[in-house]
């Protein structure tokens, strides 16, 4: 049975309103990223900026998150998905940061894939109770390097799959289909989209950096099983799909690197692999729990 801490009035009354305002920078950014997108060049830098406090804020309320538990927010669904939410902004800025404004365009992409997560965390569907660590995970050095690893994994490939969906986008509007929209808000926003070339070098980045710190994470998770089961590897539905999504970035960048593939397999690879991240993350807790089951 888990055991939940007492959190003082005042202590959790800041940590909410940190979240509140968090949640509200996410959708201004989100907003003004999709006015850029449509023409309004000037809302670029101003969402930018948004979004910008949106990750400070989120800092705030992670830290806040950990002092109200005396520990790293590490564990469970919730805090979890708020870290994850917190390092897929990060590395956004950062490539925003190396291409704006050309990048401007991707945020109105990234932005909503990050309120999908915000939305799942604070759902209600999952915990959001202040619990002391299970004895298996108090093991500190080990369990921050596994989940810290994850969490940037899972950031790459965020980013990587929004930089696909751009890549679809772009294909669509230029496709010469019948199906395609003639608006001239549609006209305005193919403009605004990278190249397909930008965008597959940027995926190849995103997916090269998430595949670093997945393998990493599986790793690091070996070694941390050792510690605590008496074992490397048992097989739990958590490390099989941690495994499958390794293997489905490994087949995109052994075919990108050997065999010069572009264009519509990758693109379909980087939204499989992505289903399988998200499959690991949160379809094996539902349907197929097994011993990292913590919430």
């Amino acid at each position: 049975m888990p055991v939940f801490i007492e959190v003082p009035a005042t202590a959790l009354l800041v940590e909410r309103s940190l979240f509140i305002l968090a949640t509200v920078l996410f959708v201004m950014a989100a907003l003004s990223y999709f006015m850029n997108l449509a023409g309004k060049r000037e809302w670029g830098p101003f969402a930018s900026l948004l979004l910008h406090g949106a990750l400070l804020v989120q800092t705030a309320f992670l830290v806040t998150r950990g002092i109200n538990v005396n520990r790293v927010p590490f564990v469970g669904h919730f805090e979890f998905g708020n870290l994850f939410i917190w390092a897929s902004t990060l590395l956004y800025l950062w490539m925003e940061r190396r291409l704006r404004p050309v990048f401007y365009a991707v945020g109105a992409f990234l932005t909503p894939v990050v309120l999908v997560y915000l939305a799942y965390a604070h759902s209600g569907i999952v915990s959001a109770e202040h619990r002391e660590l299970p004895i298996v995970l108090r093991f500190p050095l080990w369990l921050n390097i596994h989940v810290s690893t994850s969490v940037f994994a899972y950031a790459g490939f965020s980013l990587a799959f929004a930089l696909g969906l751009i890549w679809l986008l772009r294909l669509w509007l230029t496709g010469g289909s019948k199906f395609v929209p003639k608006g001239n808000v549609w006209q305005t926003i193919k403009r605004e989209l990278p190249s397909g070339s930008v965008l597959e070098e940027n995926i190849y980045t995103s997916i090269a950096f998430g595949f670093f710190f997945q393998t990493a994470m599986i790793i690091s998770g070996a070694i941390w099983a050792d510690i605590s089961w008496g074992r490397f590897w048992g097989w739990d539905p958590k490390e099989m799909w941690s495994l499958i999504t390794w293997f489905v970035y490994a087949v995109y960048l052994h075919a990108r690197l050997t065999r010069q593939w572009q264009g519509p397999k990758v693109i379909l690879v980087v939204v499989i692999g992505w289903l399988a991240m998200m499959f690991t993350w949160i379809g094996v807790a539902w349907l197929l729990p097994g011993i990292h089951s913590f919430g």
